[in-house]
């Protein structure tokens, strides 16, 4: 190929070229000249060619990234729904657990003796609308109903956490009722403290009495319970010594203090099986029933104290075997 028609100034530049074809066998040459504007022409082409052609094969690459991704988002979407499905099934299944413990609290805290919850508490509102997350917006959009079903799932969660929160905090409240109460009845005095059928009550509590060995009026803080000697004595309530030796009086003596502002005292005694410090429960043989102390025949002198204060033990006995 050969150049022609150069201007002869400057940088020779060509306003066209030749093109022989020289073929095998000897034939004739060809010869085709070519503008330089038909050679910018076909180059621009050429480029365009180039890039149409790769802009096409980047567009096929991209669309098979789509597609894959597509399908992993219909497998995850599968996926979701079904586990989603098994979270509705079991907060279901919660929500039934959750009314079934609520129906039990409510009878726990009518055995601790507690008042029933106000419904407005127990119904423990979630309330407020939705927090306004750009996820949340993009996964409303792209499926409504299955957003509507997660959110609805969640909040019904969120529902029953709360639910057993509180009923969990009612529960220990009750069981702590419980427990107080049944504390409070160990410490109160409610058995007879000598329960032999031969016993009774010779002597009853009064502010005033004739003394049988003094021979002169005097307060009784107690009941006298007659007995042949050595008989047991039995504590009255659980609690703790806090004496057990003889007294001015009294003679040989045993002090229980039960809790909560209750005490007893067990006087005349022919003989102690407890000492200070001692933890006792109720029907604890604690001694034996004799005569010392001001006293004329063998028996039991029992005190209950309330706060300090001397009170009529007859108050005291519950279990219905005392005979005048």
């Amino acid at each position: 190929m050969s150049s022609h028609g150069s201007t002869g100034t400057g940088k020779d530049r060509p306003t066209h070229w030749t093109v022989q074809i020289m073929p095998d066998g000897g034939s004739g040459i060809r010869t085709m000249r070519v503008s330089r504007r038909v050679v910018r022409m076909a180059m621009v082409m050429a480029a365009t060619l180039v890039l149409v052609s790769g802009a096409f094969v980047a567009s096929l690459g991209l669309d098979a990234v789509r597609e894959a991704e597509l399908v992993r988002l219909r497998l995850e979407n599968r996926h979701l729904t079904e586990n989603l499905g098994k979270v509705e099934s079991q907060v279901g299944e919660l929500a039934s657990t959750v009314d079934h413990l609520s129906d039990q609290e409510r009878k726990f805290r009518l055995l601790a003796g507690l008042p029933n919850l106000d419904d407005e508490v127990r119904a423990v509102g979630v309330g407020g609308p939705l927090p306004a997350a750009a996820e949340r917006e993009e996964f409303l959009d792209a499926s409504p109903q299955l957003a509507e079903r997660t959110y609805a799932a969640a909040y019904d969660a969120d529902l029953l956490m709360r639910r057993l929160d509180l009923l969990g905090t009612s529960i220990e409240e009750a069981a702590d009722s419980v427990e107080l109460h049944r504390e409070i009845f160990l410490a109160r005095p409610s058995i007879r403290p000598v329960q032999a059928k031969d016993s009774w009550i010779s002597s009853s509590f009064s502010s005033s009495r004739m003394h049988p060995v003094l021979q002169y009026d005097r307060p009784h803080p107690g009941i006298d319970i007659s007995a042949f000697s050595g008989t047991p004595i039995l504590a009255t309530a659980t609690g703790r010594v806090t004496y057990a030796g003889t007294k001015s009086g009294y003679g040989k003596t045993v002090e229980i203090d039960h809790g909560f502002g209750y005490k007893t005292r067990y006087a005349h005694a022919g003989s102690i099986r407890v000492r200070r410090g001692q933890r006792v429960s109720r029907g604890d043989v604690i001694g034996e029933v004799g005569k010392t102390g001001l006293a004329t025949a063998p028996h039991l002198h029992y005190e209950v104290l309330i706060d300090g204060r001397q009170v009529n033990p007859r108050e005291y006995l519950l279990d219905d075997i005392i005979y005048e």
